[in-house]
């Protein structure tokens, strides 16, 4: 994955397990089909075809639970299609709508150039991806949720005339996300591209396999700060030469396992990237994305990456591994610019074919949430706020830019 540059700015990219995006139909589950397309209350046929391709497993965060998921809209008229508005319903109270603004930055247009006039605009036999994430009190989790999309289809005259479709039924996922522990040693970590609705992981759609899919849905870039008992400066990432891979404090970090779990692939061999060259050491491809790496199977369809290793990974197929057990070091091997470990979690036994998953960690210390995330890397670094209150954590999951401290 793309890491930190140093022209001023501290742009953590994504790891691109694949660099383009392409259209590829899904076969949604539990939603889906062509959907009616109707003017108030007057049903009417329109191919508009709604699917979601993973219903949401709800996770908490900051005392609140989170629904993350995807809208794809296959336009199937050969002529322009117009996307006004989306509202999400718990039976028939309006929990959500997105229109204008609001809608339009949650939109992407699969297979069309990234400069467009309005990105609403559904070209004839286009698709594209609403981008949700709903945010909910404890005990308020819908069941199930309902949508509709109000659309300006073209008429005969050429006005435009506004239709809704009501579709997309989906039962929220009842089961609970994965509980683990750090994947790594305690210390104060930044959560680089972590969780959100914007991040660049949450963007990433990927095809592998024939379909497009979100692995990185809920993935981190982890980068450690310093460690002011050692001298080091606990605001920054990296110390001295940031072209060199040892002076990032992350560097050679042991990796260790987030639970007991058998080790169900392993890369080795790919050497490291000199940081911030922007070259690779090795032409990227799917299978050299990801550089080093370990994916665990940890039970129940769970999966667990961790990328960019260095060489000489200490664990091999088939190995039945337990919680704490040091699997290799960090490093930066593959898409990446900058030393980090890129972490996430799947639904199945492929690292990048697969859906993103939510997971917990045991126990946490919130002490930030940047606003500016390149500060980490530059001037005078993070520097706490006098009197901030450091939030203590269980079994949640942290979100993009936090500043965490694992015990």
């Amino acid at each position: 994955m793309r890491q930190p540059g140093f022209a001023g700015t501290f742009t953590l990219t994504v790891i691109m397990l694949l660099t383009q995006c392409f259209y590829v139909r899904h076969v949604a589950a539990q939603a889906g089909g062509v959907a009616a397309l109707q003017t108030r209350g007057v049903p009417s046929f329109s191919p508009v075809d709604v699917e979601v391709p993973i219903a949401p497993t709800p996770v908490e965060s900051g005392g609140k639970l989170h629904l993350v998921y995807e809208l794809h809209i296959t336009n199937f008229l050969s002529s322009d299609l117009g996307l006004m508005s989306v509202e999400i319903l718990n039976g028939t109270s309006a929990i959500a709508s997105y229109k204008d603004e609001d809608l339009i930055g949650r939109l992407f247009q699969v297979g069309v150039p990234g400069a467009l006039t309005d990105k609403r605009i559904i070209g004839g036999g286009k698709r594209v991806v609403v981008y949700i994430w709903l945010t909910v009190e404890k005990g308020a989790v819908p069941s199930t949720l309902r949508h509709q999309f109000t659309f300006k289809a073209p008429t005969l005259d050429g006005s435009g005339q506004e239709s809704y479709v009501a579709g997309a039924q989906i039962e929220v996922g009842k089961e609970s996300p994965v509980v683990i522990t750090p994947p790594f040693r305690s210390g104060t970590w930044s959560a680089g591209n972590g969780p959100s609705n914007t991040s660049i992981h949450r963007r990433n759609l990927n095809r592998v396999n024939g379909k497009a899919r979100i692995s990185q849905r809920f993935a981190f870039d982890w980068h450690k700060l310093g460690d002011k008992a050692k001298g080091e400066d606990e605001g920054k990432v990296v110390h001295d030469d940031p072209y060199k891979n040892e002076n990032w404090y992350c560097y050679g970090e042991e990796l260790l396992a987030v639970a007991d779990a058998v080790v169900s692939a392993v890369k080795d061999g790919i050497p490291e990237n000199v940081p911030l060259s922007g070259k690779r050491v090795v032409p990227i491809t799917l299978e050299t994305t990801a550089g080093n790496y370990v994916f665990l199977d940890l039970g129940d369809n769970r999966f667990a990456l961790y990328a960019h290793l260095q060489t000489s990974i200490r664990v091999k197929v088939g190995d039945r591994v337990r919680r704490g057990q040091v699997l290799g070091l960090l490093g930066n091997s593959g898409n990446s610019d900058a030393p980090h470990l890129h972490f996430h979690i799947v639904d199945g036994n492929s690292p990048l074919g697969a859906e993103g998953v939510p997971f917990v960690f045991e126990s946490y210390e919130v002490l930030e949430i940047l606003k500016d995330y390149g500060i980490i890397s530059r001037d005078n670094g993070w520097v706490p706020q006098p009197g901030a209150i450091i939030e203590k954590r269980k079994k949640e999951m942290p979100l993009e830019n936090m500043i965490i401290r694992f015990p």
